[in-house]
């Protein structure tokens, strides 16, 4: 699945913005056939799309709209009516020309220096992405390959040299793929259903595997899609065969059985990962799916992976 979405993903007429604005300030962009990108290159602000809480954006950021969906950025969460600039494809188009050059909005406030850039991939990207994928700086941080790319774009827009947009083009291509490895759960090989059809549903398909340990609730993952509980509950039992909760503790027993497989992981770490406070609560909920404890299950699986080993002839390895 990681493979098929970023395949889709490579970038054709990427065209960049580079903003500084003091606050009070708000800028607008409608909706686009662009995979839209942002990066807070300095300070922080408020990101709003239709339908959907404001999420703040901090230093190091990265925000990718990959519908294109209209959305507004501001200095403050309530965002600011005055001192509004709207931010279109002309707008963006006339800096291709100049990749160092900026946009300022003028004020007295804390400044926000924001990368704005657009561009369509070859392919529509799948609907198992959610309306805004967020990258917060802790988890760019931690992943060197996307701070280091987003410090080169950075320096390729105020630099100046020959050849800038060429550059920025590519790594705006190379900062897109990053972030969706990021967000992405790569740790987590097994490919799950893509409900291409609904896109709701494909996103709260798409939290529930990226935050298997979270202590949902029907109203939190509800919220996330967009639907009323009746509504996702129905939705989703009908794209997915099961309701979202039958699906979750699922979910969450098979990755525990591999873990048990494939891994020296404590059982106390592995209930940790698959969202149970207690070893004990753990260890019940196992039983009841496979029939015996953890322990158990651990035991026999590398018991029958030896005996395997065992039986194969000599040489037909």
């Amino acid at each position: 699945m990681i493979t098929e979405i970023l395949r889709a993903r490579q970038a054709d007429g990427v065209v960049t913005a580079r903003l500084r604005a003091a606050a009070p300030w708000g800028i607008t962009r409608g909706p686009s056939r662009s995979v839209v990108f942002h990066l807070v290159l300095q300070g922080n602000c408020w990101l709003r799309t239709p339908g959907a809480e404001p999420l703040r954006l901090e230093t190091g950021d990265v925000a990718m709209l990959p519908d294109g969906a209209g959305h507004v950025l501001s200095s403050d969460r309530p965002s600011h009516q005055r001192r509004r600039v709207v931010l279109d494809e002309e707008v963006l188009g006339n800096r291709a020309e100049g990749a160092g050059s900026e946009i300022n909005i003028a004020g007295i406030g804390p400044h926000t220096r924001l990368l704005c850039a657009g561009y369509r991939p070859e392919a529509a990207l799948p609907a198992l992405l959610p309306p805004v994928l967020h990258v917060p700086t802790r988890q760019s941080a931690a992943r060197r390959d996307l701070a280091e790319t987003l410090r080169m774009l950075d320096g390729e827009l105020t630099g100046g040299l020959p050849g800038a947009q060429l550059i920025v083009d590519r790594l705006v291509d190379i900062a897109a793929m990053h972030a969706l490895r990021s967000w992405l759960p790569s740790d987590d090989p097994v490919t799950w259903p893509t409900p291409h059809h609904d896109v709701a549903v494909a996103v709260a398909v798409t939290a529930l595997h990226r935050e298997l340990d979270r202590p949902w609730t029907l109203d939190e993952l509800a919220g996330r899609s967009g639907l009323s509980r009746a509504t996702l509950t129905r939705r989703f039992t009908s794209t997915m065969g099961e309701p979202p909760f039958g699906y979750l503790r699922r979910q969450r027993m098979e990755l525990a059985a591999r873990r048990l497989r494939e891994s020296d992981d404590s059982l106390t770490a592995i209930a940790k990962r698959v969202g149970y406070t207690s070893e004990f609560a753990f260890s019940r909920a196992f039983s009841r799916t496979f029939g015996i404890p953890p322990s158990h299950y651990r035991t026999a699986s590398r018991q029958a992976s030896l005996n395997w080993g065992r039986a194969i002839p000599s040489g037909a390895q």
